[in-house]
């Protein structure tokens, strides 16, 4: 009985070194497209299906929209170029209105990049990190860093902005050639669906600082944009967060931790 019972010990031994319990984090990149291949990947393909079929239909050549997204990568800066190259706007205004519409990432990529990085020294996935950073991705970090090893993140998260990056290409493609096929009622509302799905993320974040954001946001946006469309978008959302933030009790939450 001894030896038999020694034998089931070893068997059992074996059975739990050979066949190890299901980390997902043993393999952060695969984790990573698996959790942008859904609604993530899906919002981005259809709202850039809508940019895709608009610059069609403003006789944009194909090449210099896939260019433009690969290298703005952020929807209202592509629709500034779209808008400027649409009335033959120069080279140095085509500069000038992408850049300022493009402020408003400067915030998310300082607030996401020291939830990923591990060392002192960004790394060159850092900087293609931050290349490719959309307001999806960024909402994502903010949500799931605590839940995400350290060590993983990194390969995480550009895994996941990858995954939705190829998406939106993806989606521009089908909507610069499937534009005659799409109704023209259609396009204009495409757009608008990656920003009802961060909407959703939002509002899924039960805190009174993020409702009281939201609301001070839509009561002011509006004016600032027709004041400024460059600055105005920029101000109008750290203003807004900032005053959710603080009566919504930020400080004194913080201030108790």
């Amino acid at each position: 009985p001894g030896i038999a019972s020694c034998r089931a010990g070893a068997r059992r031994t074996i059975k739990l070194t050979t066949s190890p319990p299901n980390d997902p984090w043993s393999r952060p990149w695969r984790t990573g497209f698996k959790a942008a291949a859904g609604v993530p990947a899906l919002g981005l393909f259809f709202a850039l299906t809508g940019y895709g079929a608009m610059t069609q239909a403003g006789d944009m050549d194909v090449w210099v929209m896939l260019g433009s997204v690969v290298l703005i990568w952020s929807m209202p800066a592509l629709m500034t170029f779209s808008e400027v190259a649409v009335v033959g706007g120069g080279i140095w205004a085509m500069f000038a209105a992408v850049l300022f519409a493009n402020l408003r990432n400067i915030p998310m990529i300082v607030t996401s990049l020291p939830l990923i990085r591990t060392e002192r020294r960004p790394g060159w996935q850092d900087f293609l990190f931050a290349q490719l950073l959309s307001p999806t991705t960024w909402l994502h970090s903010l949500m799931d860093s605590d839940r995400i090893p350290l060590k993983s993140r990194r390969s995480y998260f550009t895994a996941f902005s990858l995954t939705v990056f190829a998406s939106a290409l993806v989606g521009a493609t089908v909507g610069y050639f499937g534009v005659e096929y799409l109704p023209a009622e259609l396009r204009p509302p495409l757009l608008i669906l990656t920003p009802l799905y961060l909407l959703l993320i939002i509002l899924s974040v039960r805190r009174l600082s993020g409702y009281l954001s939201l609301v001070f946001g839509a009561a002011a946006l509006p004016y600032l944009m027709a004041w400024s469309v460059e600055w105005g978008l920029a101000l109008g959302g750290l203003g807004a967060g900032t005053l959710g933030f603080l009566i919504g009790g930020g400080l004194r939450r913080k201030a108790s931790s």
